[in-house]
């Protein structure tokens, strides 16, 4: 929409929204997290000590019982071969007594014990002589001594032959029992050690886990903060670009008002509804009395309340401004005039063109009776709620007089830039579009 005058050249300055402190927050919930992850990973490298101490207890013990089973079976080797020299020892004193018992049958048949004395008679009565006699007693004599004698040996070897059997039998079975008893300690500690491997392996695991998120921690943390440098380079040049066009919107606004000395630079709303100027408001603009202004018409003058006043001085402070467009966007006429409404507590809800304010509990009044903080919508007569080209939107922040001052933002359309406008009327560009002004309550 064309303005009607030359628009008042203004620049506010813009407050950047910083990022520095949520981003720094950002960075502080990581170091957070990097140390409870420092803290689950110095816990797990504690269980992992813990399980490699045991652990090598358990290596150690083993190591012990290999020792003994290796004693052992050294031993067991000795026994072997100690076993192998008694049942030879046995096998010959088997013998021996196999050839007694053959001998003393002999002898047997030749000397009967239980007639030794009949014996003994016969062979003096046929002795020769008394020394043959003789001589055949002492040879009798003899043969039963060495076979008394025979006996005797052969109840001591058989004792003999007894005992050593029931020593290997005794030794066997001993070294049956310990190796037994070794082969199952061992197995047990087989068994633990290796649930102790698995348990350490397990804690290696956990903590691999938990490392492998510490990193990711450190890489977000890293990115966070290259992100927040960026963001503080960004608002740098804003703050630069900002400076630059503040000057180059002091020196246009210097131009204009040189070029037009009558030029109302608006921007406080007073108690009465009414706005300062500076340099002086022309002369043709004078304020009501009651009657109709030489030139104006009667602009209404009831009471503004308090928060349409504030609305008007955040339209003001924005003037200069250049917001981001597109459906939604701050840039938007609707959307600036609602944010700038809302901020004041005044209710003013999205909608079309036409409901937004009905449901927002608006209602329409003529531009006679208009007031700082109405606004004024134009709208096409056939579809109100229709988003055609020539909707626009725009908010009253100063009346004096016959004299109406807004504030618009998007004009031209697509720039985003807020302005404002000094004896402003309504003049709808498109046609079937028509200027309703509405008046919000509140």
């Amino acid at each position: 929409m064309k303005k009607s005058i030359l628009s008042a050249l203004m620049v506010c300055s813009i407050t950047l929204t910083s990022v520095a402190l949520p981003m720094a927050a950002v960075a502080d919930d990581y170091d957070t997290k990097i140390e409870q992850q420092d803290e689950i990973i110095n816990g797990l490298k504690t269980k992992e000590s813990e399980a490699a101490t045991k652990l090598a207890a358990i290596e150690s013990d083993m190591l012990t019982t290999a020792t003994k089973i290796d004693e052992l079976t050294a031993k067991k080797k000795t026994l072997k071969n100690e076993i192998t020299k008694l049942y030879s020892e046995i096998s010959d004193l088997n013998v021996r007594i196999q050839k007694r018992e053959v001998q003393m049958r002999n002898q047997a048949r030749d000397v009967q014990v239980s007639g030794t004395s009949t014996n003994y008679l016969d062979v003096i009565v046929n002795s020769e002589s008394i020394s043959d006699a003789i001589s055949r007693v002492q040879g009798i004599t003899t043969l039963v001594n060495a076979n008394n004698e025979l006996l005797e040996q052969q109840t001591s070897d058989k004792e003999d032959v007894e005992k050593k059997s029931e020593t290997v039998e005794t030794q066997i079975s001993v070294l049956e029992t310990s190796t037994k008893d070794l082969k199952s300690k061992q197995d047990t500690l087989n068994n633990l050690k290796l649930e102790q491997e698995i348990a350490k392996n397990d804690l290696e695991a956990q903590r691999s886990t938990e490392e492998s998120k510490k990193s990711e921690f450190v890489a977000q943390k890293a990115a966070a903060q290259k992100k927040l440098e960026q963001e503080q380079a960004k608002q740098a040049k804003q703050a630069e670009d900002q400076r630059k066009a503040e000057a180059a919107a002091a020196v246009k606004l210097a131009e204009a008002q040189a070029a037009n000395p009558g030029l109302a630079q608006t921007n406080l709303v007073e108690e009465n509804g009414t706005t300062s100027t500076t340099p002086e408001a022309p002369k043709a603009v004078e304020t009501p009395s009651g009657n109709n202004t030489s030139g104006g018409s009667s602009i209404g003058t009831g009471g503004v309340s308090a928060a349409k006043k504030k609305a008007a001085q955040i339209a003001l402070n924005a003037v200069g401004q250049t917001n981001p467009t597109g459906w939604g966007q701050s840039g938007e006429c609707i959307v600036a005039v609602q944010n700038w409404l809302n901020a004041a507590g005044v209710r003013f809800t999205p909608g079309g063109p036409h409901s937004g304010y009905t449901q927002s509990g608006a209602v329409q009044v003529s531009w006679s009776d208009v007031q700082v903080g109405d606004v004024v919508q134009y709208e096409n007569a056939l579809s109100p709620d229709a988003w055609l080209d020539g909707v626009h939107t725009v908010l009253v922040v100063g009346v004096k007089g016959s004299s109406v001052q807004i504030v618009e933002s998007n004009n031209p359309a697509g720039s985003g830039y807020v302005s404002t406008t000094t004896g402003w009327t309504p003049s709808p560009y498109a046609a079937n579009f028509r200027a309703v002004v509405w008046r919000f309550p509140g």
